[in-house]
């Protein structure tokens, strides 16, 4: 395991949500390397923010689409 690896898994875990990638990522932060832990958590932190991002946009264009079907 090395960073770039790591650095590719938090791309697929933060952009697709991908959950292979998203264990790998826990794998590393558990490590022995400070560096490779480090990095794994801030990639940990950074896709769960993007989740968070697109629950609240998914929650806004429900409701947008509801209220048209209910209103409109």
């Amino acid at each position: 395991m090395n960073s770039n690896y790591i650095f590719l898994c938090g791309v697929m875990w933060c952009k697709f949500g991908q959950q292979e990638a998203g264990k790998e990522l826990l794998r590393a932060a558990k490590s022995g390397d400070a560096d490779m832990s480090a990095l794994a958590w801030a990639m940990l932190a950074k896709g769960a923010r993007r989740m968070r991002e697109l629950e609240i946009q998914a929650q806004t264009s429900s409701r947008t689409i509801l209220e048209a079907r209910l209103c409109g």
